[in-house]
């Protein structure tokens, strides 16, 4: 799926039940700080960007996402805003040089709300320290630590670092396209740590390159990407994702009318939140 629903959020949440426990409460976490260096963010170089919502068969209208991956002086970063009628989604993820996942962040709010704050669900997830640890403030302000396990094992031996992220929208998976640089016909696994939904997973997922095609809504051949077996992404030759075979598209290709933005509750503040 591409959005985030409260549907597939209780989905996953049994699935995790009947899976055994793979979320552990923790007393704390590693404190290691947001990955960064003096002059980075200013410095930055924004090697890709993108503005992609719902096309005329998308089964969810009315989502609109923009994100943009930077270079930086101590690696990359990925931010986008995905918005949709029942959430916003603010995203920051910080990679090495190799394009590997560091540190992840995200903030949902509720559109509807009239908290001021927007009912806001914080979490950041640190990859740097064996498992993946999260913290998150809920929209009730308790703070609260976990270490999640992948597919109920720990996953910090040597060699399964986590290599990929998932979450809200498809513009993140941009960076494990360009880190995987693959072939028509190759595929790979990493270690892959999805915090799309409320419960979120590490589990080793495939990606493979398909044969290009020329999907509805396009005008032209593009790269076609499957991970997990069974969802399905568009990117162009930069390896920039364009679309989903959802129906999700850029948005410059569009003749309907962007839907009005949310409300953005205050600017994100990865590093000094939750």
């Amino acid at each position: 799926m591409t959005f985030r629903t409260a549907g597939l959020s209780l989905a996953i949440a049994g699935m995790a039940v009947g899976c055994g426990r793979k979320h552990i409460p923790v007393e704390s976490v590693p404190e290691l700080g947001a990955p960064e260096c003096p002059g980075a963010d200013s410095s930055a170089t924004r090697l890709a960007s993108g503005h992609l919502r719902s096309g005329p068969y998308s089964p969810e209208p009315g989502v609109s996402e923009r994100f943009e991956l930077s270079r930086t002086a101590c690696g990359y970063v990925f931010r986008a805003r995905q918005e949709w009628s029942l959430d916003a989604s603010d995203i920051e993820v910080r990679y090495d040089e190799t394009l590997t996942p560091v540190w992840a962040w995200k903030r949902m709010t509720i559109p509807g709300t009239k908290r001021p704050d927007g009912y806001a669900d914080v979490r950041r997830y640190e990859l740097r320290a064996g498992p993946v640890f999260i913290t998150r403030r809920s929209a009730d302000g308790v703070l609260t630590h976990e270490r999640l396990l992948e597919g109920g094992r720990e996953s910090s031996a040597p060699g399964t670092a986590v290599g990929a992220v998932i979450g809200p929208g498809r513009g993140i998976l941009t960076a494990w396209l360009r880190r995987s640089h693959l072939a028509a016909g190759e595929k790979t696994k990493a270690l892959v740590l999805d915090f799309r939904a409320l419960v979120e997973t590490v589990e080793v997922v495939t990606l493979e390159r398909n044969q290009d095609d020329s999907p509805p809504g396009m005008g032209r051949p593009v790269r076609v990407y499957t991970f997990g077996g069974k969802e399905t992404v568009f990117a162009d030759i930069d390896d920039v994702v364009i679309g989903d075979l959802a129906g999700l598209r850029q948005s410059a290709s569009l003749s309907t009318p962007e839907p009005p933005p949310l409300p953005t509750h205050g600017e994100p503040d990865p590093r000094r939140s939750p």
